[in-house]
């Protein structure tokens, strides 16, 4: 059956994402800063020079303050830091943000994901004592041990970062591990996990990366390059080689392309079913202070040129340009209750294709058919 021929099934017409009284959980970046280099973290050119499109901007204590009021953060169930490009731990405010956030929200789930290289043991102990007077967690990556946690964690020292674990356990804080599988560390999974357990942590969780796709082929690659800041090839990120280790979503590309015949097509036809609107209500708030949907349509003004952030900056620019997302300009409530969020978006899932509008981003990060970042956790 040709890919004109089959039936798509249509994508269900919202009239808004939702309202500002109705978010729930916000995703907070608080600086585009970072002390590492992850080869696959667009932040950086392959693990080397940072990427010269970052804007490295961050949000102080005072923008929160503006941005996050009182009576907002009182409605909401969770607040998360976790960086689309830096890490939380590098803000100069981080500590006392969580501590402004805490006093508004006691019963706020309050949560952070670091890799832990930074900062002295006391400074841990202080964001476990504040965060701990309520629902939280720290959640680090770590993607190895000794050995091997620098081929992934470009720049991060293993000794800091278990020090900033051990001090954030000690001081009562829910710590929980992140591990990505690669080839090079595959081996040391359930050493890492007793690790774990030794030490404190309350969960580790095995991640199974969905980067290693070329999404155009509709095929996975082998291999990653990585590279210095001269440019100069330094070594490859692998794939593990033990199957329980691949992301299950890799298995799905087969019959995405036999279905669809190629990766414009899947864009123009595939549902959208966006993650962050019905139940969950959630937003993006960026280092530079603009407010989306998600994080990945924040990646608009964040990384080197393409077609699909082109698309989405030309949909901002035609709805108020980007000062118009900007909650230090409009407050939060305002953003939210601008024409983006509460249609242009949305709206752009039921046009018939990219070309006339739909939304490549979208479909790409919430296309039904197939999705990586679901199928990461073990």
């Amino acid at each position: 059956m040709s890919v004109q021929s089959q039936a798509v099934k249509p994508t269900p017409k919202l009239d808004s994402l939702y309202h500002y009284d109705e978010v729930r959980i916000v995703h907070l970046e608080l600086t585009h800063r970072c002390n590492a280099a992850c080869p696959m973290c667009a932040r950086n050119v392959y693990g080397g020079q940072v990427n010269p499109s970052m804007p490295l901007s961050e949000l102080s204590l005072e923008d929160i303050k503006k941005i996050l009021l009182p009576e907002f953060v009182a409605q909401l169930k969770r607040i998360y830091a976790c960086g689309n490009y830096g890490d939380p731990m590098v803000a100069r405010d981080c500590l006392e943000i969580f501590r402004y956030l805490r006093e508004q929200g006691p019963n706020l789930n309050l949560c952070m994901h670091t890799n832990g290289s930074g900062r002295k043991p006391q400074w841990w102990s202080e964001l476990a004592s504040t965060m701990k007077q309520g629902p939280h967690y720290m959640r680090f990556g770590i993607d190895g041990l000794e050995d091997t946690n620098h081929l992934y964690r470009r720049g991060a020292d293993w000794k800091t970062l278990m020090r900033s674990a051990e001090a954030f356990i000690a001081a009562g804080g829910h710590a929980e591990w992140d591990y990505l599988v690669f080839r090079h560390n595959e081996h040391q999974v359930e050493e890492a996990r007793r690790l774990a357990s030794e030490m404190g942590f309350k969960e580790f969780f095995v991640r199974k990366t969905g980067r290693f796709i070329d999404e155009n082929q509709l095929e996975t690659s082998d291999r990653y390059r990585v590279q210095d800041k001269s440019g100069k090839f330094e070594y490859w990120l692998e794939q593990p080689i033990n199957t329980d280790f691949l992301n299950p979503a890799y298995s799905e590309l087969g019959s995405v392309k036999d279905k669809f015949g190629n990766y414009e097509n899947y864009l123009d036809q595939v549902e959208v079913s966006c993650k962050v609107a019905g139940k969950k209500r959630k937003i993006y708030l960026s280092g530079q202070g603009y407010v989306m949907p998600c994080c990945w349509l924040g990646a608009t003004y964040s990384e080197s040129d393409n077609a699909e952030r082109r698309q989405f900056a030309q949909l901002v620019d035609d709805n108020g340009g980007r000062q118009a997302l900007d909650a230090k300009i409009h407050g939060l409530k305002a953003v939210i209750e601008g024409p983006l969020f509460q249609s242009e978006i949305p709206k752009s899932w039921s046009l018939e294709s990219v070309e006339a509008g739909k939304l490549a981003i979208c479909a790409r990060t919430c296309g039904v058919e197939y999705d990586p970042l679901d199928h990461q956790r073990d």
